[in-house]
């Protein structure tokens, strides 16, 4: 192919990937959004925020993990470390729920490119998202008990999609009674944190306001009961008609599972 080819290619490309590139100051923060597509059809955003006179901190302000966990992937270790090896290959770091990394100025734009391809790469957790042994347990154990519960009382369904205001949500059950609202039933694990937990089991409950949703019953199960603090915990009950505590190693116990779920269906 000759040159001259080969250079316009390069010159339209490089211009194509320039007009998707902005930036925009918010507070102390310049949020940077890249050329990059996840599989979720957003461009990521990169923030970059001053920490010295030469030295920035660059993150994606854990926007990937909420993504993820507003379209029903659930953060497990095994996720994180994932997402920990991604970090790595591309010399910044995960935790907090962020990708993140600190870069002088000479160094900053290639560490937020960084930052950046780490967000997107994460969103592949959307694609096939196969639930591996340690998420399994709760899940299956209540999926049984529910199931005993609702024989000739309700319909117990699994992994309930509702389209709330902004976001679509999961339900890890619902159960419709014959008569009555339906009964939600939302697992809560404190994997990333108990109080994002929290935090997002009270966003989902107000983005279903005004929704068909809005009036069904709420029974959150707290995971790792041992995890949650008492702001978390004071934040699930605000949004939950019922809520469940089960400690670490221990089974649900059906009879208050039975007892609380009475109580709404009657």
């Amino acid at each position: 192919m000759p040159a001259a080819n080969c250079n316009s290619i390069k010159q339209a490309l490089h211009d194509h990937l320039a007009a998707q590139v902005s930036v925009q100051q918010v507070r102390d923060a310049c949020v940077v959004t890249l050329p990059f597509v996840t599989v979720d059809q957003r461009c990521v955003d990169v923030f970059v925020e001053p920490r010295a006179a030469d030295y920035f901190l660059i993150h994606d302000a854990g926007k990937a993990v909420n993504e993820l966990i507003l379209q029903g992937v659930k953060i497990t270790p095994s996720v994180e470390r994932e997402f920990e090896l991604i970090a790595g290959r591309f010399g910044i770091s995960y935790c907090d729920e962020m990708f993140q990394a600190g870069a002088k100025y000479n160094g900053l734009a290639a560490q937020a490119y960084a930052v950046g391809m780490c967000s997107a790469l994460a969103m592949v957790q959307m694609v096939g998202h196969v639930p591996v042994v340690e998420e399994e347990p709760l899940e299956v154990q209540l999926g049984s008990l529910l199931r005993r519960w609702g024989r000739r009382k309700a319909k117990v369904s699994e992994n309930v999609q509702v389209a709330g205001r902004l976001k679509q949500h999961t339900f890890d059950f619902v159960l419709t009674p014959q008569k009555g609202e339906p009964i939600s039933v939302s697992i809560l694990h404190p994997t990333a944190g108990a109080l994002s937990a929290a935090e997002r089991f009270g966003f989902k409950s107000q983005d279903l306001a005004n929704t068909y949703a809005q009036n069904w019953r709420r029974v959150a199960v707290e995971a790792k009961a041992e995890a949650w603090s008492q702001d978390a915990h004071r934040i699930v009950e605000t949004f939950a008609q019922a809520v469940i505590s089960v400690p670490s190693g221990m089974p649900a116990d059906f009879q208050q599972l039975s007892s609380r779920l009475d109580q709404l269906a009657a």
